[in-house]
Order: C-alpha cells, then sequence, then structure tokens
C-alpha cells in the first residue's frame, strides 16, 4: 500500500515544508528527526481520518504506533480491516 505511505509522505512535508532534497525513509524517527510535534501529530491524525475514512481512538496514538511513516501505515491498514492495535502490540477486533 505505497499509496498510502506517498499520503503520509506527502502530508508531512507539506505541513512542515521539507524541500524536496530531504529523505523521509519509512523507519525513519519521525520525532528524532524533528519532522513531528503533537500539532503535526493532530493535523495528521485528522488527515488520516478523513482521508481514509477511520476513527483512530486515542489509546492508539502512541509512539510505537506514529514514530515512523511504517507504523502510521500498519496502524491506518490495521483499522480499515477492524483491528485495534493495544499497548501491548496485542490486536483486538472492533
Amino acid at each position: 500500500m505505497s499509496d498510502l505511505l506517498d499520503d503520509i509522505r506527502s502530508f508531512i512535508k507539506t505541513q512542515i515544508f521539507i524541500s524536496g532534497d530531504i529523505q523521509l525513509n519509512e523507519y525513519d524517527s519521525l520525532s528524532e528527526m524533528g519532522v513531528i510535534d503533537s500539532i503535526i501529530l493532530i493535523q495528521l491524525v485528522d488527515f488520516l481520518e478523513k482521508k481514509y475514512q477511520i476513527e483512530i481512538p486515542l489509546e492508539m496514538i502512541t509512539v510505537d504506533n506514529f514514530d515512523t511513516m511504517t507504523g502510521i501505515q500498519q496502524t491506518v491498514m490495521a483499522l480499515q480491516q477492524g483491528v485495534r492495535v493495544t499497548e501491548s502490540h496485542g490486536y483486538d477486533h472492533v
């Protein structure tokens, strides 16, 4: 589902005005790179909920789920399949 990764990358680059020459790799820590903060995170969650017609529960907005583009992608895909990722990295069906 590279379209989802492209959407995430595009959103982040647009929102924080990253120049085109800076690479955002799927497994890079967005917080360590200084790319994402609490305001961008809220905007990203809102964007994902609207674009993918999902609801991201507050308890799923964790470092494990939202620190990398891959983590974000997996979280969105799990929610699309009706699965909620829990703190213990387990899965619960919603």
